[in-house]
């Protein structure tokens, strides 16, 4: 389709033609490392937030020599792009403490990085009330630094007009989402996940109105037979569509879920109507599928998961973890007792971050969903 290949091309490149053309705007780009970064607050300041991706790196030796090769290969690509010069069109950068990884790589993107606004967002570590009030203090933080750095003011009424943009974002997903409950699916995993990060890469009123308008056109689409199996995706630091590909090609389809790369991104909205705009948008991180760094998190993000699998009609579910990676380790662990329990096979395959396929993988795919035809 057509319609698709402008999402494909803005996904393929990380300072992609509409990155360009916003910075010869005259405007700032700030790129962050986590999905639990807030984004709304610093749309709020005028500036575009991006993920930052490594597409197709392949050779991370100069970070390696920073950061040692036990540590995470997605904080290493980061690492390694800053070092090649690659991450010069940002105007800052934002960091965090998921994990010890991400720890390591917020020193070193601090001592390297010769960027006007460096900002180290701590996260919470446990749900509960106090982990909302800690995301406001944070926020709060992060609005100052904003605000100092670009000397600006940051209103409420700034706020809610970047929520409401955001919110706008999370609505079309969510459509776009519904119809992936179709068997056949009319788009696959592979479109699906070129469109999530073209979401991630692009000013934010154009994807929403390029995404609004390819709506219709994929649910008048014509989709082929059914598919032998539905699966969903799950882990860290998964952001390659060639991956999602890679999978499909042996006759499955990935209909849905749990990337911080993907549906987590998107999922929920933001109460648009709170009196206080940093605490709306608090509870709309907290009350997502939690990433396994959160310690008493598992439970909220099963009961999501679960909900998933039995609306979209999973029938099997990949876990493709990072290698290294040691809180999607132990979230696999608990993953799989409960897929036992519900009957749903698990797949766990650890993968570096720039590995899209192998023959390793490929046999493995495949006997699991040849285990998988002979249970229908």
């Amino acid at each position: 389709m057509e319609d698709l290949r402008y999402f494909a091309e803005m996904a393929s490149e990380l300072n992609n033609a509409e990155i360009q053309a916003w910075k010869r705007a005259g405007k700032r780009v700030i790129g962050t490392v986590c999905s639990n970064i807030p984004e709304e607050l610093i749309y709020a300041a005028g500036i575009l937030p991006i993920r930052l991706r490594a597409p197709r790196l392949q050779d991370t030796s100069s970070a390696d020599s920073l950061l040692h090769r036990i540590n995470c290969s997605y904080t290493r690509s980061v690492l390694e792009l800053l070092l090649r010069g690659e991450l010069g069109f940002l105007d800052g950068i934002v960091t965090t403490n998921t994990c010890d990884h991400m720890l390591r790589l917020a020193g070193e993107l601090q001592a390297e990085a010769r960027m006007p606004f460096i900002h180290y967002f701590s996260m919470y570590h446990a749900l509960g009330k106090a982990a909302d009030e800690w995301f406001v203090l944070e926020m709060e933080k992060l609005k100052g630094s904003l605000e100092q750095a670009f000397s600006m003011k940051i209103s409420d009424d700034d706020v809610r007009r970047a929520i409401f943009v955001y919110n706008r974002t999370r609505r079309l997903m969510g459509q776009l989402n519904e119809f992936r409950k179709a068997d056949p699916p009319p788009l696959s995993g592979t479109e699906y996940f070129q469109i999530v990060l073209a979401g991630m890469s692009t000013p934010r009123e154009q994807f929403n109105d390029r995404l609004e308008a390819l709506l219709p056109l994929i649910q008048s689409r014509r989709a082929g037979g059914a598919v032998q199996s539905r699966l969903m995706v799950v882990g860290g630091g998964c952001d390659a569509p060639e991956f999602i590909e890679f999978i499909e090609r042996k006759g499955a389809r990935i209909v849905t879920d749990g990337l911080c790369f993907g549906m987590r991104h998107y999922s929920g909205t933001i109460d648009e109507n709170d009196a206080n705009p940093l605490h709306a948008i608090a509870l709309r991180y907290t009350n997502r599928a939690a990433c396994p760094a959160i310690i008493n998190g598992f439970p909220q993000s099963y009961g999501i998961l679960s909900k998933l699998i039995r609306e979209w009609g999973v029938q099997g579910v990949i876990c493709a973890r990072l290698k290294f990676c040691d809180h999607w380790a132990g979230a696999r662990k608990l993953l799989a007792e409960e897929l036992r329990k519900d009957g749903l096979p698990l797949l766990d395959l650890e993968r570096e971050y720039s590995t899209t396929s192998s023959g390793q993988m490929s046999t493995r795919i495949q006997a699991f969903l040849e285990m998988l035809k002979s249970q229908a």
